[in-house]
């Protein structure tokens, strides 16, 4: 059989114009990006978490990895171009069997502005290449608009340039509603597997709603609750919140180990910031097959959501108001199965779903 590049032809790549286009990059004025709290600290220019003092990483190697990946990274301007072109060089191919080189190792693009944002397409270009130049904007109509870029969720970005008509204008975009950005913990699901592009993934989808800088410290396998990390994040200058969400890569035990620690940590450098621990979606895990009646929850699941209900429940009563739960099992809906890619990691349902019903139960 014929590959569906050729069987297809709206399904094939076409080459990216040279010719009238100027490249721009992400750091020249006009652009904003977002994403990277630590920019300052770091030698790789999009690098999400400081580098470690004389080489040594001060978090498990595996973190200090995939601190590179650059989930919830974000460039954000205003221009009359009427083409958007992103060239760029990642550091490895895409090698994910469940993840889309879309979601993985591709940048999308949205158009509009805040309350107007519409996708448009991610970048395309041939499997497991790591240097590609992809046209994400192509438009007849001259005018100004604003344009939205996500980063690849599970690669590091070597360099980017964003190719723009020549002679086209580049401004800020709209400010955004909230000065102090909220901040992110967690696991593969922070980090955005396996959405189909990163626009889909949680924190983005949020921070395109709420026009607000959501800085996503997602670690796929990895958010094991250390206080390193807490002391970290609570290094940051003027977080607005703090959005606790890692029991599924640490579990029970982990859960009962890190969070109240972390949680003092937090609030040692940050006395008044909102803190909301989220408890685990669920999981495949938990349905016992061919029982149609038994239960839907796996025991341990239980247990590590009531410990993290009872903990923040238990630092409200000794006076800290600023302190939130909410359970994960009420994050997807009924049929949160049809919102998982394998069983545990999200869809694009799973996401949108997840972002929708968190918009509604943040308390801020």
């Amino acid at each position: 059989m014929k590959s569906i590049l050729e069987l297809d032809r709206y399904m094939s790549l076409a080459p990216a114009p040279e010719e009238g286009i100027g490249y721009h990059a992400p750091f020249e004025p006009g652009f904003r990006l977002a994403g990277l709290a630590f920019s300052e600290q770091t030698v790789k220019s999009f690098r999400r978490l400081p580098d470690g003092k004389a080489g040594e990483p001060f978090v498990t190697a595996r973190v200090d990895e995939l601190a590179n990946c650059t989930a919830g990274v974000q460039l954000a301007f205003r221009s009359d171009s009427r083409k958007v072109i992103v060239k760029a060089k990642l550091e490895m191919p895409s090698s994910m069997d469940h993840m889309p080189q879309t979601g993985s190792s591709s940048f999308d693009l949205y158009v509009g502005g805040p309350g107007a944002w519409r996708a448009v397409t991610a970048t395309r270009y041939p499997l497991h290449d790591t240097e590609f130049r992809s046209v994400l904007y192509d438009c007849a109509e001259a005018g100004e608009r604003e344009y939205l870029i996500h980063f690849p969720l599970y690669n590091r970005v070597e360099s980017v340039w964003i190719g723009l008509e020549e002679g086209a204008s580049v401004l800020p975009p709209a400010p955004w509603s909230a000065a102090r950005p909220v901040v992110v913990y967690g696991t593969s699901i922070t980090q955005g597997g396996c959405a189909s592009r990163p626009g889909m993934a949680w924190t983005n989808i949020l921070s395109r709603w709420r026009n607000r800088e959501f800085l996503n410290f997602g670690f796929s396998g990895n958010g094991k609750g250390e206080p390193e990390m807490a002391e970290c994040l609570g290094s940051i200058a003027s977080p607005g919140a703090y959005l606790l969400d890692y029991e599924a890569n640490s579990h029970y035990e982990g859960i009962r180990a890190t969070a109240e620690t972390f949680i003092a940590i937090l609030r040692k450098h940050h006395p008044e910031t909102p803190i909301v621990l989220i408890s685990a979606l669920p999981h495949r895990r938990s349905i016992a097959f061919g029982r149609p009646d038994a239960p839907d929850v796996h025991p341990d699941t239980v247990a590590s959501r009531g410990y993290q209900r009872e903990l923040i429940a238990r630092l409200r009563a000794a006076g800290d108001r600023n302190v939130h739960f909410i359970a994960g099992d009420t994050l997807l809906g009924d049929d949160w199965d049809e919102c998982m890619m394998d069983g545990c990691h999200l869809n694009d349902l799973g996401f949108y779903r997840m972002a929708e019903n968190l918009n509604r139960q943040l308390p801020f």
